[in-house]
């Protein structure tokens, strides 16, 4: 019988670094599953190895490489009430697919107006793997987005759920 791993208490998260077509990602994880997927750099520890960012990885290049349509990773998502139900909705929208921040909010219950929505979408601590740049405004537009615009747009395109602009 293996012996049990003591937990690190206090201790910052595993981080790994991920060379992407947006340019560098930041993973964390902790406890064995994965917290945040970053655009800017992230505090943690390296070195040992953490099977969930081994494995994080592979998914993300998999979906870069337009193998894989989503995510199946243990993910601990710390937010509000509100933001986990936003966060769980989104997930639920299929690749290639977009949805508006009107209707996540009625889904949600029908009181939240889309820019609280919005708001939860930009504390996703986890884009790309719940996918948030699939979140629109009513009128088509594309509006903010964690990673900055250029990747939201990316990220659609990718997905073919936006026609690539040709100039």
């Amino acid at each position: 019988m293996a012996a049990l791993k003591e937990p690190e208490l206090f201790s910052p998260p595993r981080v790994a670094v991920l060379d992407s077509p947006l340019g560098k990602l930041w993973l964390a994880a902790d406890a064995g599953m994965l917290t945040h997927l970053s655009f800017e750099a992230l505090e943690g520890r390296s070195g040992r190895k953490e099977p969930v960012l081994d494995e994080a990885r592979r998914q993300l290049e998999l979906y870069f490489r337009r193998k894989r349509k989503d995510f199946d990773l243990p993910l601990q998502r710390t937010g509000t009430r509100f933001q986990r139900l936003v966060w769980e909705r989104i997930a639920t929208v299929p690749f290639g697919s977009t949805t508006t921040y009107g209707t996540i909010g009625k889904a949600i219950g029908g009181k939240a107006i889309p820019r609280t929505v919005g708001r939860a979408c930009g504390d996703n601590p986890l884009p790309i793997v719940v996918p948030c740049h699939r979140v629109i405004a009513a009128n088509g537009l594309l509006t903010g987005y964690v990673g900055g615009l250029w990747r939201k747009r990316w990220l659609l395109e990718h997905e073919g759920a936006l026609a690539k602009e040709l100039f």
